[in-house]
C-alpha cells in the first residue's frame, strides 16, 4: 500500500476505534527538551521519580527502539476529547462533595487507550506485512506528548501547561505510536514565541503575549500528490493565550512559577494522586473540598468555555453518576466503608483512575476536604480515621479535626477534645503526635522534619 493510501487508511481506522485527533509527524528531537532538561533539574518532579528517568529518550524517540519495536521512522500522534459538561455549580461548590477530576469521572483511560493503539498498530502491520511492533504509548513511557502535539497541529501549548485545541478545548489525553512506516505528515506548526529555557525556569510575566500559531480543524486533502511527502494545512484557526491569565490567576496554589512554568509541588492533582507524602500544611486550606486532581485552570479558560454538551467516542470514558461529586460522607457508612477498608475501596473504585491514589491517599485527601468543611457533620467520621493504620491518614484526620474545633460550637468543641486527647493516649508515630498538638491547640504545629 502507498502512503497516499496507507495514511488515509490510518486515519479512518484511528477515527472508527474512537480517537478525536490522528496526526503525523516525521521523528526529530523535542522542540521544548532543553526547558523539561533544566525543569528535572530543578527537582520540579518531586516524588514522580519516573520523570526523571530516560531524558536522552524524552529529547529523541528514535531512542526508543529496540529488539522488539522499531527503528522508527514516523511518529502518529492521537487525542481523545474527554469533554462531557461542565460540573454545576451546586456540586462544585458543595463541601459535603469530594470533586473528582473530570477525566477520573469514567474508567481509567490508559486500559481504555491501550489496547486501541496496539490494534491501531496491529491495523497498519496488517498493510504493510511488517513484523515488529511500533511503539504505543499512552503518557506512560518517556515521550513529550504535547511537544509532539503541538508540532502535529492537534493545539498549542497554552500558559497553564495544557494542549488547547481551537473547537475541544483543553480536555484532551494525548497518545502515540512510533512506527518505521514513512507517511504523508501534516505540517509541523511553527510554535508560539520560545523563550529562553531559562526565562520560562526564572517565570516569564504573566500578561505578556507570547504568540499565534495556526491550527489546522481538519485533515488536508489526502488525494493531491505531495511532492515531500507532507500534506498541506487545509481549514485553520488561530490558536493563542494572547494576554490572558486566568488560569495563572485562578489557581488556589499558587503552582505556577510563570506561563508554560508547573511546579507540581504546590498543585492539588501532584499532592492528592501522585505522592503519599503528608500535605504541606500552608496548602492545605486551599485544597476546598478537591479529593483526586484538580481542573481549575482548566475550567477558567476561554477556550474551555461554552462547549457544548457531548458523549465521548470512547464508551468507556463516559461519565459514571457516582464518580462525579461523590458524596465525602458515603465512605463511612457501614455499608460502604470505602475510605476506611482497602476491600471497599477497591470495589467502589474498580477500574477507575482514583486507584491510583490508593485507599490511605484517598483518606488523607478526604480529612483535608473534610476539615475544610469545618462542618460538624464530619467530626464523628474523623474521629474513626484517627483510628486508621496509616500514620498518614491520623495525621490529616488530626489535623482537620483542629480545624473545626476552632469553628464550631462548644458542645462540639468538647467532642473534638475528646477524640484528640484519646488520641494523643495511643500515638506513637513522631509526626502525627505533632499533628494532634497543633489541632488541640488550633494552631498551625512546627513544619514536620
Amino acid at each position: 500500500m502507498d502512503a497516499t493510501k496507507l495514511t488515509h487508511a490510518l486515519r479512518a481506522e484511528a477515527k472508527r476505534l474512537g480517537f478525536d485527533h490522528c496526526r503525523l509527524l516525521p521523528l526529530s528531537q523535542a522542540p521544548h527538551a532543553d526547558f523539561y532538561e533544566a525543569w528535572v533539574a530543578a527537582d520540579r518532579p518531586g516524588d514522580m521519580r519516573y520523570l526523571n528517568r530516560h531524558v536522552e529518550k524524552r529529547r529523541d524517540p528514535a531512542l526508543l527502539a529496540d529488539r522488539t519495536h522499531g527503528p522508527f521512522e514516523t511518529m502518529i500522534v492521537l487525542a481523545v476529547n474527554y469533554h462531557q459538561f461542565d460540573l454545576p455549580p451546586d456540586l462544585r461548590d458543595d463541601p459535603a462533595r469530594g470533586i473528582i477530576a473530570s477525566y477520573a469521572w469514567g474508567d481509567d483511560y490508559h486500559e481504555i487507550i491501550r489496547p486501541l493503539l496496539y490494534e491501531l498498530d496491529a491495523f497498519i502491520r496488517r498493510q504493510t506485512g511488517r513484523s515488529r511492533l511500533g511503539k504505543c504509548l499512552v503518557d506512560t513511557g518517556p515521550v513529550l506528548e504535547r511537544d509532539w502535539a503541538a508540532s502535529a497541529g492537534i493545539g498549542f501549548t497554552g500558559k497553564n501547561c495544557c494542549t488547547i485545541h481551537p473547537t475541544d478545548g483543553s480536555w484532551l489525553i494525548l497518545a502515540t505510536i512510533l512506527i518505521p512506516e514513512k507517511l504523508l505528515y501534516d505540517p509541523v506548526q511553527p510554535p508560539l514565541s520560545t523563550p529562553d529555557p531559562t526565562a520560562v525556569m526564572d517565570g516569564l510575566p504573566w500578561g505578556n503575549d507570547y504568540g499565534r500559531v495556526l491550527i489546522p480543524l481538519n485533515p488536508a486533502s489526502l488525494d493531491e500528490n505531495s511532492v515531500d511527502g507532507t500534506l498541506d494545512m487545509g481549514e485553520s484557526a488561530t490558536g493563542t493565550c494572547g494576554r490572558c491569565t486566568r488560569c495563572l490567576d485562578a489557581c488556589p496554589t499558587s503552582a505556577f512559577v510563570g506561563p508554560y512554568h508547573l511546579d507540581p509541588q504546590r498543585c492539588i492533582s501532584y499532592w492528592t494522586i501522585e505522592t503519599q507524602a503528608p500535605i504541606p500544611r500552608a496548602l492545605r486550606s486551599l485544597f476546598g473540598n478537591r479529593v483526586f486532581g484538580c481542573d481549575i485552570c482548566q475550567e477558567v479558560c476561554p477556550w474551555n468555555q461554552r462547549l457544548a454538551k457531548r458523549t465521548p467516542l470512547m464508551a468507556g470514558l463516559i461519565a459514571q453518576a457516582d464518580r462525579i461529586a461523590p458524596p465525602l460522607l458515603g465512605g463511612f457508612e457501614p455499608a460502604t466503608p470505602y475510605w476506611l477498608e482497602e476491600e471497599a475501596f477497591a470495589t467502589r473504585f474498580r477500574n477507575s483512575p482514583v486507584l491510583r491514589a490508593t485507599r490511605v491517599g484517598m483518606a488523607r485527601n478526604v480529612a483535608v476536604a473534610l476539615g475544610n468543611s469545618r462542618h460538624a457533620d464530619a467530626i464523628a467520621p474523623l474521629g474513626s480515621l484517627l483510628n486508621d493504620p496509616s500514620p498518614l491518614v491520623r495525621g490529616h484526620a488530626a489535623w482537620a479535626l483542629g480545624e473545626i474545633l476552632s469553628d464550631e460550637r462548644k458542645r462540639d468543641q468538647e467532642i473534638i477534645t475528646v477524640f484528640l486527647n484519646r488520641a494523643e493516649d495511643e500515638e506513637t508515630d513522631p509526626w502525627v503526635q505533632e499533628e494532634i498538638r497543633g489541632a488541640r491547640s488550633a494552631k498551625t504545629p512546627p513544619a514536620a522534619g
